[in-house]
């Protein structure tokens, strides 16, 4: 009897299988010792291995105005060229520690003055870091550059009831700083006027605001510098017109005309910057 029951006892800890008739296949019962089978629950991201990322605005050499929004955009492509659906991405600038930005296309005008090389770097699912980076990215305001051109100057004087006048006309720079708000520069001609010849020479400190320029074209005589008011208007596509009137002394109406346009937008040269 004990031996008995020991076997029973046995037998009802072991897995139960069925023979089925028509097929012949053996099936468990789901008895409490079968052996229990794991799925691999582990998410696949072998759709990133062998990417790249690729900055696509803005480009390398970029002209971007400062203050106005632009568009940073950047793609993850993976082996076989296809883009990839994955955002996370890092945007940084060699100039501007402060200008950070996140996203796979992002709008954004904080980016400060300077020549930029932006880093876009992306850190994927499977444990790679990608990192693309362009150069050259010029920002500053549109209106920035050097201007070159020619200053006109016409006087009048009235000598024993009698009006003569004169003219002169001689080359000038304007230089526009990275941010756009002042116009400097200088010029000079040779004035003959009622038998003198007077070496004159302009120094011009102006302010632009929105286009508008105001300030003065000061006449530096050498011995005495005269500031005159000045008035003119400057374009983002870079053309400039300055002008300024006023009595020099009693002894003549100086009326003078600049008209310029821009050479370069680089003033590196003539700033240092």
């Amino acid at each position: 009897m004990v031996t008995s029951a020991l076997l029973l006892s046995l037998f009802a800890c072991e897995s139960q299988y069925v023979i089925d008739d028509a097929t012949g296949d053996v099936a468990s019962d789901g008895g409490k010792d079968d052996p229990v089978v794991e799925e691999d629950t582990a998410p696949d991201y072998s759709e990133f291995d062998g990417a790249t990322l690729v900055v696509t605005a803005p480009s390398s050499g970029a002209f971007l105005p400062y203050g106005d929004v632009s568009t940073f955009s950047a793609e993850v492509r993976g082996a076989d060229g296809t883009v990839l659906a994955f955002d996370d991405i890092a945007w940084s600038s060699d100039v501007d520690a402060a200008w950070l930005l996140a996203g796979a296309a992002v709008e954004d005008d904080g980016l400060d003055v300077g020549t930029h090389a932006l880093t876009a770097v992306a850190d994927l699912p499977n444990g790679d870091r990608l990192a693309y980076t362009i150069g050259g990215v010029l920002v500053q305001s549109a209106y920035t550059g050097i201007y070159t051109g020619t200053l006109q100057v016409d006087a009048t004087a009235e000598y024993d009831g009698t009006a003569y006048t004169a003219g002169c006309s001689g080359a000038i720079t304007l230089v526009v700083d990275s941010y756009g708000e002042t116009v400097e520069g200088d010029a000079g001609c040779l004035l003959s006027l009622l038998g003198y010849d007077l070496d004159t020479a302009y120094i011009f400190d102006l302010a632009n605001d929105g286009g508008t320029l105001s300030g003065d074209a000061a006449l530096d005589l050498s011995f005495y510098q005269l500031d005159i008011a000045a008035s003119g208007e400057i374009t983002e596509e870079g053309a400039a017109t300055v002008d300024f009137s006023d009595d020099v002394y009693g002894f003549a109406l100086l009326d003078g005309h600049v008209d310029v346009t821009r050479l370069t937008r680089d003033i590196s040269a003539y700033s240092g910057e």
